[in-house]
């Protein structure tokens, strides 16, 4: 049985490799997705560990709390693709820890971290993407937004959150490395956006 059977005349192309950054609401879906749809090779970095307040948005059982991010993101990625090679470091991102792939994907939501991976991406040779949402609004594009700057105190971001933007935006973001016609577009908008809410009349 071809696993991937459906989705072969979609012309999708899966033969990238990835680096996800930080494997939170939005990372762990990212992974997850591009793993989901034939991306092979997966690196993901986190230092963080689950806490309950994550599991508001990702599908995750309680016995995770505790438990390295991309640790838990890899060990649920291969028990559904088993085949597919994912590479967990448990540390922030830095270059002397980076094996260059295909694409930095930046699910961070600190301002200055995002800079810093930016920068890199850029020393590097790699295509740059950044992946996030503030709530409602979800970004997906080819550099930093400084959408993130005004949520920051004291160093740290807070930002309100909940499953559905977080998996919105990871889709979108796989969607635009395997989908040919998608890779140069952008996108920012609220969630509400997306329906084109109208005003009824009565």
């Amino acid at each position: 049985m071809d696993l991937y059977n459906r989705q072969s005349k979609l012309d999708l192309k899966t033969s990238y490799t990835v680096t996800v950054v930080g494997c939170g609401g939005v990372g762990y879906w990212v992974a997850k997705y591009a793993a989901m749809s034939g991306i092979n090779k997966i690196y993901l970095f986190d230092p963080d560990v689950i806490e309950e307040n994550n599991l508001n948005r990702l599908d995750l059982p309680p016995s995770s709390i505790g438990e390295n991010k991309a640790m838990i993101t890899k060990k649920f990625i291969n028990m559904i693709r088993p085949d597919c090679m994912v590479y967990a470091i448990p540390y922030k991102f830095q270059e002397h820890l980076f094996i260059k792939t295909d694409y930095i994907i930046d699910c961070t939501d600190k301002h200055k971290v995002q800079m810093e991976i930016e920068a890199a991406a850029k020393r590097i040779g790699v295509q740059y993407m950044k992946a996030g949402y503030d709530g409602q609004h979800i970004t997906v594009a080819d550099s930093v937004s400084n959408l993130w700057t005004a949520n920051e105190i004291d160093g740290y971001t807070v930002t309100p959150s909940w499953v559905v933007p977080a998996t919105v935006v990871a889709a979108m973001t796989v969607a635009k490395i395997v989908v040919p016609k998608c890779q140069k577009a952008e996108i920012s908008l609220n969630i509400d956006e997306i329906f084109n809410i109208r005003k009824r009349n009565g």
